[in-house]
């Protein structure tokens, strides 16, 4: 454990968790101060009653432990602000994932992990994006494929240019949790991953998926007209920090 008196040199950190099994990748990267790293390595993070579901992370934990071995843990980089300490958590989580995206068991990608690695074209098509603000003319349901995104761009060797477009329809349309008498007002349908439109649908109709609650497009229209969205940014309408994948513009 680390002695109180060496917690401000050691500041936040990024730490790294390993299954002595498989020391060469880790199955976990996390920041922390303090001893958080010692408490996470011994399951003690999370205490879980009987009857609670194990993550994956906690699985491999109890695993481990109920081997009798020990997990492994290494600090990776120290002495950072908080700031600092998320920017190499996502970038520790990008690059594994990239390696081998089945290797991790965080929940969630890191907190800025959206920035992603991303091939040197297509961050210049992003950074040299046009802002998109043709709003007032074309009510638009603007959805975030981020998720289906990253897969897409790991099975094209993080290429957007390689993404067909029909992959990109069957990541747009669903199911999602939206009001079909909104989304039915909508002229067209942006799918939008890291801030830019990726591809424009018109869909032909709405229905119910096998969740009640979520809705799914039944198929498309031609969208020939409304091509030249695609390639814009809407990064501006984002600022707020929505988790929400569904955004109205005008309807």
């Amino acid at each position: 454990m680390f002695h109180q008196d060496a917690w401000p040199t050691l500041g936040h950190y990024v730490y790294a968790l390993f299954d002595p099994n498989r020391p060469n990748l880790p199955f976990y990267v996390g920041k922390g101060v303090g001893n958080r790293v010692f408490a996470h390595a011994q399951g003690q993070i999370v205490r879980l009653e009987s009857d609670d579901v194990m993550s994956a992370k906690q699985e491999v934990i109890a695993k481990i432990i109920k081997s009798g071995k020990e997990v492994m843990h290494k600090i990776v980089r120290y002495g950072m602000s908080h700031e600092e300490a998320i920017k190499v958590e996502a970038s520790l989580i990008d690059m594994v994932n990239h390696i081998e995206p089945e290797a991790l068991t965080n929940e969630i990608s890191g907190h800025g992990a959206a920035e992603g690695i991303i091939d040197a074209r297509d961050l210049k098509t992003a950074l040299h994006a046009e802002k998109f603000d043709n709003f007032e003319e074309t009510p638009l349901l603007i959805i975030k494929i981020e998720r289906k995104w990253s897969e897409l761009l790991e099975n094209c060797n993080n290429s957007a240019a390689s993404i067909e477009r029909s992959d990109i329809f069957d990541a747009v349309k669903g199911n999602w949790v939206l009001s079909i008498k909104r989304a039915s007002q909508a002229a067209c349908v942006l799918a939008v991953a890291r801030g830019i439109v990726r591809g424009v649908f018109v869909p032909s109709g709405w229905e119910e998926s096998n969740n009640k609650k979520r809705k799914k497009m039944t198929g498309e229209s031609d969208a020939a007209r409304y091509q030249s969205f695609v390639g814009k940014s809407v990064a501006h309408l984002y600022t707020g920090g929505s988790q929400n994948p569904i955004k109205y513009i005008c309807c």
